[in-house]
């Protein structure tokens, strides 16, 4: 079976996105023996262009970069690509052209029309449910109205949600909707450190991910845990204003911002950390959740859309409430004490990725669809 798959952002942006759609191709390739195309953007950063081509699986997985290059908030760049790559989806003679969220929509939606071929299309995450604090920028009313145009405005032949929480919301216009969420490399994740005090964050420094709940909560638990440092791994547009809050609290000796680092390092630091914590207002199935519980790694999580309906409450993780950093605080001070009841959380959880979020897995759900569309 020969597949596209469309993703608008790729390495060095990082992001659930790119991870997602790399592991479910090269499982394809691996499991199913499909012969998949991934198609993105060029891309320019701090100077150095993001052109080549990639390729994983003997082969059987190539990663194709689509000018023009640009940074990655470049809007000719962004809308340029999505438009040059329909006839690279019209001529390649393609069984499924599967799009993932949101952009993709377009080349997605008009090449599936014109060419017959069959459409499948991931959302990872919406805006389009209620709640708060999901976009700060003036254009949000805009965005959202484009957004519902893309997510439900068009039709495809099969929708994939990454939890179910958005079934509901699809199914309104789309007669096909299946839950599919995202899987992690257990390979990857089994490494062995020891645990510290440390808390981690390690995501993009955006603001649905209120890194500065975070930061407060650690703040008012720093005294009672001297050893324990506040790891931030990730970039974005919070960043200055989180190292601000820091500095205001007097705690840049405690509080670490990491940036970006490798891929392989990021196995190390979940391996290590006493607690992850994703104190995020909403997700869509955040990899990190995976990447952490892989790692055996306790988890502290908003209990939010996205993430409540994965972890089990004081079982497989630690549910608190959104925007609340005395509760965030309370929930820490609790891991950090009761190192067993902590770790327990962490091996069932390691123990229900095992069973359920292997790439291997997804990858069969998601065979099985594309071989209903026959």
């Amino acid at each position: 079976m020969r597949i596209a798959m469309i993703q608008d952002d790729w390495w060095p942006r990082t992001g659930g996105g790119p991870v997602h759609v790399k592991e479910l191709a090269i499982a394809l390739a691996k499991h199913h023996d499909c012969t998949v195309d991934i198609y993105t953007r060029a891309l320019e950063k701090d100077g150095e262009q993001y052109t080549d081509t990639e390729q994983y699986q003997s082969g059987q997985v190539t990663v194709n970069r689509l000018g023009p290059c640009t940074e990655y908030w470049d809007a000719i760049g962004r809308m340029s690509t999505m438009i040059t790559l329909i006839p690279q989806l019209l001529h390649g003679d393609y069984d499924v052209i599967h799009g993932h969220t949101f952009l993709p929509a377009v080349p997605t939606r008009v090449s599936g029309l014109l060419s017959g071929v069959p459409t499948v299309f991931t959302v990872h995450g919406t805006a389009l449910t209620s709640g708060v604090g999901r976009d700060e920028s003036v254009l949000a009313s805009v965005k959202r109205r484009i957004e519902k145009q893309f997510v439900l405005g068009f039709d495809y032949d099969t929708v994939i949600s990454v939890n179910h929480e958005h079934v509901d919301l699809l199914e309104t216009d789309h007669e096909d909707v299946r839950a599919i969420p995202n899987g992690v490399d257990l390979d990857r994740f089994a490494v062995e450190a020891g645990r510290t005090q440390d808390v981690l964050f390690l995501g993009r420094l955006a603001p649905k991910k209120r890194v500065t709940d975070l930061i407060t909560a650690f703040a008012r638990v720093a005294d009672e845990f001297p050893d324990s440092t506040l790891r931030i791994v990730g970039t974005g547009p919070k960043r200055e204003a989180l190292e601000k809050q820091v500095g205001n609290l007097g705690l840049s000796d405690r509080i670490s911002f990491e940036g970006r680092v490798s891929d392989e390092m990021i196995p190390q630091y979940y391996a290590s950390a006493g607690v992850f914590v994703l104190p995020s207002v909403w997700e869509g199935h955040p990899l990190t959740l995976l990447e952490a519980w892989a790692a055996s790694t306790p988890v502290i999580a908003s209990s939010v859309e996205g993430i409540e309906e994965f972890v089990d409450h004081d079982e497989t993780g630690y549910l608190v409430p959104p925007k609340s950093p005395d509760e965030l605080a309370s929930a820490i001070r609790l891991a950090l004490e009761d190192v067993d009841r902590a770790r327990e959380w962490g091996q069932n959880a390691r123990e229900l990725v095992e069973e359920q979020y292997s790439w291997e897995g997804m990858a069969d759900r998601t065979y099985d669809l594309y071989q209903d569309l026959d």
